[in-house]
């Protein structure tokens, strides 16, 4: 389910010298500029952008979505949506997000699920975490140029 919201448009490779609209400060800084890249992209109102920011945050603070393994997956159960949305950002340099391996960051994977579908959302999570599971699909996506070349990374993972 969530490879098929996956588009070349709501990925993305960056440095820190290339970050585009993305900011790499710190991973509070990119969860929130991932946020608003996917309201925009996904043309939400102004009221469920801010709810999808509060659970976002809400989450977070929780605890790291850093699973480690140079993954993370910034994820909210959102009752105002009705679909799943996802934001995928290739980090090529890496950012600190707190994983509980302490290593650095360089796939994640945001993920918006609507609250109606909570045990489908716990699904989607793990088909997210197995996809990266492998050491050599984590390398070939973090070494990919284009978000048509992580995408094709990912589809045949």
């Amino acid at each position: 389910m969530w490879r098929e919201s996956l588009l070349p448009q709501n990925i993305h490779v960056v440095t820190r010298e290339n970050s585009g609209a993305l900011r790499l400060t710190d991973k509070w800084e990119l969860i929130e500029s991932l946020r608003q890249a996917l309201c925009a992209r996904e043309r939400v109102t102004a009221a469920l952008a801010a709810e999808i920011k509060t659970e976002l945050v809400a989450r977070e603070r929780l605890m790291s979505t850093g699973i480690g393994e140079q993954v993370a997956i910034p994820h909210a159960v959102v009752p105002g949506t009705d679909r799943f949305m996802t934001e995928c950002v290739i980090v090529r340099d890496g950012i600190d997000f707190e994983s509980i391996d302490s290593s650095k960051t360089f796939i994640v994977v945001m993920l918006i699920a609507p609250k109606s579908a909570l045990q489908e959302h716990l699904k989607v999570m793990a088909s997210i975490a197995k996809v990266f599971y492998r050491a050599q699909t984590r390398a070939a996506i973090i070494a990919a140029k284009t978000p048509e070349e992580v995408l094709k990374i990912i589809n045949a993972a």
